[in-house]
């Protein structure tokens, strides 16, 4: 261990003494060995504009002189009359206005325009004031350093006779929020959350009877379910839902109980189903309505913003790249995204309630009194797993069984519509079966039709049945 001791002190020291140089950060001012790069010419570099209080105060080189009936105006040009708009065109105000104006800038004017320099030994790692020495030096200006400022750094006054509008990066544009397109955003979105809100309000309330009721029918049907098995309808195995039974007929068919209760079947086609009656209201029929209508306008919202991307929008806005985004291809991106997650956050959303979706705006009820019935039969997934699975064989298995039934996708829902036959008779289909509802004991079951005991019988029918059967 202690010989180790002398080998870090070795390193620290060596770490302490080497130099070492940014080969990427400080652009082209080092080689790859660490020398500093050879100066280099650069030809017809732009200069900034030089902008004074007093056009007396520029350089004689770069006082404006403009033809007879012409003016000098703010853009730094000669024109026949100085209007708004050119001179709300000022170089020296760097595309700024109003309050974002610095009150030092409000009474700058341009010089004229220098002409562009060529730089004998341009370093680009200095690159500024490189440029600022050349176009001073076009200029005849003498001693920049502490006559010229440059424009947000060092405003006009004592010894600063002028400025160079070296303007800084315009501030990014953002939304105010109050835009019409966000207010109708608000609008529509709002008006649909409260709409949803009332109908869960109303749902709560409206249910309270019926689900009372069929709780007080469960906990009723306890014993008599332990007494005599195939007299049982209710049971609070499953979800206080509507079961799938087998109960004798006069035929000895399966029944499906129509009470909030849960027995397990014995039927091997549908073990464990269980019932559930619901009815339209107005109410949630305008709710689904209005799910439907938001997400398309969603979608379309998408849509506008992509042809606004394009400058593909109608009217005044045609031709114009960005105008919903204030001109800022970032803005309108970054919107774009946004816009483009909650889109999918909302389509990933309605897939998993998919299966609840239309049933919860609707009110529930007892199935034999419903305009609808919804069959939720269990998905039971067989796995050939090993005998001694890993611990994380193990912990998928717990993660995608919870995932299945967060997503619901553990149980099949089916919404069957109830129907009534020629002579009144109440029923729905469900997996090319039709259940019956029989009066007296407010149970679905199964209907047969009786084809005979013998061959003969059967073949008589051949030609099938009749429109009233």
């Amino acid at each position: 261990m202690f010989g180790l001791l002398p080998r870090a002190v070795a390193v620290l020291a060596l770490l302490v003494t080497a130099s070492a140089f940014q080969l990427w950060h400080d652009v082209n001012r080092y080689d790859a060995h660490g020398n500093e790069c050879l100066y280099r010419e650069k030809s017809d570099v732009v200069c900034s504009r030089l902008c004074v209080t007093d056009l007396s105060s520029c350089p004689m080189s770069l006082q404006p002189s403009c033809p007879d009936n012409q003016s000098f105006c703010a853009d730094g040009e000669c024109h026949d009359e100085c209007t708004e708009d050119i001179q709300a065109q000022n170089p020296c105000h760097c595309s700024r206005s109003g309050s974002k104006l610095p009150s030092e800038a409000q009474d700058l004017v341009p010089c004229l325009t220098i002409p562009n320099v060529t730089i004998q030994q341009f370093h680009a790692w200095n690159s500024e004031e490189d440029i600022r020495s050349a176009c001073g030096a076009e200029a005849n200006i003498t001693d920049q350093s502490k006559t010229v400022g440059v424009w947000d750094k060092s405003w006009i006054g004592g010894d600063v006779m002028a400025v160079w509008a070296e303007c800084p990066a315009a501030p990014t544009p953002n939304y105010k929020y109050n835009e019409s397109y966000w207010i109708a955003t608000y609008a529509v979105n709002g008006a649909l959350v409260l709409l949803i809100l009332v109908w869960s309000i109303y749902k709560g309330f409206a249910e309270q009877g019926v689900r009372a009721a069929t709780s007080s029918k469960t906990s009723g049907a306890e014993n008599k379910l332990a007494d005599n098995p195939e007299d049982a309808v209710f049971d609070q195995n499953r979800d206080k839902g509507y079961n799938l039974s087998e109960k004798p007929l006069v035929s000895g068919v399966t029944k499906m109980a129509s009470e909030d209760g849960s027995v397990d079947s014995t039927d091997p086609a549908m073990p464990n189903s269980c019932l559930h009656g619901y009815r339209n209201k107005l109410l949630g029929t305008a709710c689904i309505w209005a799910i439907t209508l938001v997400t398309l306008l969603w979608i379309c919202f998408l849509g506008v913003w992509t042809a606004d991307y394009y400058g593909s929008l109608p009217g005044k806005y045609s031709g114009k790249l960005y105008s919903l985004a204030y001109g800022s291809d970032n803005l309108e991106l970054a919107t774009f995204l946004i816009l483009w997650g909650i889109s999918f956050i909302i389509l990933i959303v309605l897939y998993v309630l998919k299966p609840h979706l239309r049933n919860y705006f609707r009110l529930l009820t007892l199935p034999s009194k419903g305009k609808y019935v919804c069959v939720v039969r269990p998905l039971n997934e067989i796995k050939v797993i090993e005998e001694n699975t890993n611990w994380l064989q193990h912990y998928i298995n717990v993660f995608t069984g919870w995932l299945q039934v967060s997503l619901s996708r553990d149980k099949e829902y089916t919404t069957c519509l109830i129907e009534k036959t020629s002579e009144g008779r109440i029923y729905f289909t469900y997996q090319c079966t039709r259940y019956v509802l029989d009066e007296q004991t407010q149970q679905y079951a199964p209907y047969e039709f009786d084809l005979g005991t013998s061959h003969r019988r059967l073949i008589e029918q051949a030609d099938g049945l009749s429109g009233a059967e």
